[in-house]
């Protein structure tokens, strides 16, 4: 790896900002059916933030692997896969973890891209949502609740157990972790496209795949495991991938006119996993008496949530306004930020709660619409 340093011009924060952008634009689009990342336009921004190039990277990996078996292996070779080792390796020797293991998901789900491609090759939509929803429990799609669920956890096993051989960066080490995480995408993609084929084939000879009534494909927001999943993917999104949606941030701050930077602080603020029940408990109570899609997609979104925070008065023991007061008293403490809070008049403040409860909403809304 000292190779690639000496010649390397890294901008560390251009390459942490894409990064960052890369894999939370990837992980939102894999709810997609049938998305195929096209993670090789990438890999040239890449390059560029490290001050690097094509040909330099060819040149480092046939040195680096010389004299190893993995020299005459093409997975090992190829110079896309250890630019992100050299980024992850990058990012711990700056003890930047965070960082690290946003580059770990993006290197995962770079693997799921090439396997998806050669399992399904012709994908249709239908048969791939309908196998997603009727797979058993105990794949790993399902039990994640989604394809970039999945690719996260593997994400996260693949950290615990090779970290200290990418900060190391022997070449026999590396090599083995190429070749597990290669095999743990693989085996998962394997057995979905097993599924697929099998759902295909089962759709073909009925005739068609059950056919879903108008109301249910208008997104079915009365089925109960549904919904849940649906806020289950809302929670992870913000808490667990740490994605920041900046077309939500830019709405919610321009209905409640909050400060940009305290509307950044706020949405980064709310990327921490410890927010994660208060999240869910918010999203729960947003959809509870919601009819139909038009509420949450349609302009009837915009009074909906203006009648939730607007409530003085009730007799339910807990409610979406409270539970936006409770989320945000606790963001404040982590910001440090409760005390000038305190001072600030009783309309900016209502301001800033209506912010968490538009922000947090408006991301499931941009997931579902």
């Amino acid at each position: 790896m000292e190779q690639l340093y000496e010649v390397a011009n890294i901008n560390n924060q251009k390459l942490k900002n894409l990064v960052n952008r890369i894999t939370a634009s990837e992980l939102t689009k894999l709810s997609e059916p049938c998305y195929y990342p096209e993670l090789r336009k990438y890999y040239y921004e890449l390059l560029r933030s490290c001050g690097l190039s094509d040909k330099i990277m060819k040149g480092f990996v046939k040195r680096f692997y010389k004299g190893t078996p993995a020299a005459k292996w093409q997975l090992q070779r190829d110079p896309q896969s250890n630019l992100y080792i050299f980024i992850m390796n990058y990012f711990l020797k700056r003890r930047d973890i965070r960082s690290f293991s946003t580059m770990m998901t993006l290197f995962i789900i770079r693997y799921y891209t090439n396997r998806i491609r050669i399992h399904i090759k012709y994908c249709n939509k239908d048969v791939f949502r309908y196998t997603l929803e009727h797979m058993t429990k105990t794949h790993l799609f399902s039990r994640e609740k989604s394809i970039s669920g999945a690719l996260f956890f593997i994400s996260k096993d693949m950290q615990k157990k090779y970290k200290n051989d990418i900060l190391e960066a022997n070449p026999m080490d590396i090599s083995k972790f190429i070749q597990a995480s290669r095999h743990r995408v693989a085996q998962s993609v394997r057995s979905f496209a097993e599924l697929y084929y099998k759902s295909s084939h089962e759709g073909q000879r009925m005739g068609n795949l059950p056919e879903k009534t108008d109301e249910e494909n208008e997104y079915q927001i009365q089925n109960i495991e549904r919904t849940s999943k649906i806020v289950d993917t809302v929670v992870k999104k913000i808490t667990v991938y740490k994605v920041v949606d900046l077309k939500a941030m830019n709405e919610a701050k321009n209905i409640t006119k909050i400060s940009s930077l305290m509307a950044s602080d706020l949405s980064g603020t709310l990327n921490d996993s410890k927010y994660m029940d208060n999240i869910k408990i918010i999203l729960d109570l947003f959809l509870k008496d919601v009819k139909d899609v038009g509420t949450i997609c349609g302009d009837a979104y915009y009074p909906y949530i203006k009648s939730l925070m607007s409530v003085k008065r009730t007799s339910m023991r807990i409610y979406f306004k409270q539970q936006v007061e409770v989320l945000l008293m606790k963001i404040l403490t982590d910001m440090d930020y409760k005390d000038k809070f305190n001072k600030l008049t009783s309309q900016t403040q209502f301001l800033i709660k209506s912010y968490i409860g538009y922000y947090i909403t408006l991301v499931l809304r941009n997931t579902v619409c």
